[in-house]
């Protein structure tokens, strides 16, 4: 299973990386969750710096 598209992978932004992978058909449920969480304003404060935390994530699982 692919966790996070290639060309969603070098977006930093957080509206952008959700905008990306809105419409990809395999993507880690956990992208989509943050991505949820951050539409919804249900984590405060959510930021680049968390999107960077989740991707480095998804990748080491890639590579498990």
């Amino acid at each position: 299973m692919k966790r996070i598209p290639d060309t969603c992978k070098d977006i930093n932004a957080v509206g952008s990386f959700c905008d990306c992978i809105t419409d990809a058909e395999s993507v880690d449920v956990a992208a989509r969750g943050f991505c949820r969480q951050a539409a919804a304003g249900s984590v405060t404060g959510v930021t680049g710096e968390d999107l960077t935390e989740l991707k480095k994530a998804l990748k080491d699982l890639d590579s498990e």
